[in-house]
């Protein structure tokens, strides 16, 4: 990963109900890095008429996720968009689990088998996994159901929505949750260099 310059870190955003995972990848764990990934994903919510006013985002304590002094950050991003944000307890690694699981399954599936030639065999892979992912991948937590399986039973049940993410995500609930990307299963924490990009 060092030696093509790719990503260190995986930024992902889970919505409990469907199970569907957002991705951003940086080189970095940084409050700008969250709070672009919180805007990245709102912004398409609120043009397919979610009202962002129903949307909670949940994070950990992370240095990331943390408001300091000065309104910075996810989460006075997200209150500025409209939408709640809510820490989890200290010490409460439950109320993670759902997307930590997502970490787990992205590690085992995908970066414990793949090999990357080249930064743009990754950014392919990469974006191929995540469509597996959310469209054709079983949830067995989700009655092995995919993401987009639980959506499209929403949107059946809510036809009278003009778009499909509307009719799904009237509400929702997201957690967001920052991982290391390890290659092969092997954990590396070397000196990150200060640049980078979602």
């Amino acid at each position: 990963m060092t030696r093509l310059r790719l990503p260190r870190f995986q930024y992902t955003v889970r919505e409990v109900v469907s199970g569907l995972s957002l991705v951003g990848y940086a080189d970095e764990l940084s409050k700008s890095y969250t709070t672009l990934l919180a805007e990245q994903v709102s912004a398409p919510l609120a043009w397919h008429g979610v009202d962002l006013h129903r949307v909670v985002w949940q994070t950990d304590n992370g240095s990331e996720f943390l408001q300091g002094r000065d309104p910075r950050g996810l989460p006075a991003a997200v209150r500025a968009l409209g939408s709640d944000h809510r820490d989890i307890p200290p010490k409460a690694y439950t109320w993670q689990s759902d997307v930590e699981t997502v970490h787990r399954l992205v590690q085992d599936e995908f970066f414990d088998r793949e090999n990357f030639a080249s930064p743009t065999e990754f950014w392919a892979k990469a974006t191929t996994y995540g469509y597996y992912f959310n469209l054709a991948r079983l949830n067995r937590g989700k009655e092995w159901q995919t993401p987009l399986q639980i959506t499209s039973g929403a949107v059946a049940a809510t036809s009278t929505q003009p778009s499909p993410v509307g009719a799904v995500l009237t509400s929702a609930h997201f957690i967001a949750n920052t991982s290391p990307i390890t290659p092969k299963g092997v954990t590396i924490y070397p000196s990150i260099p200060k640049t980078g990009s979602l």
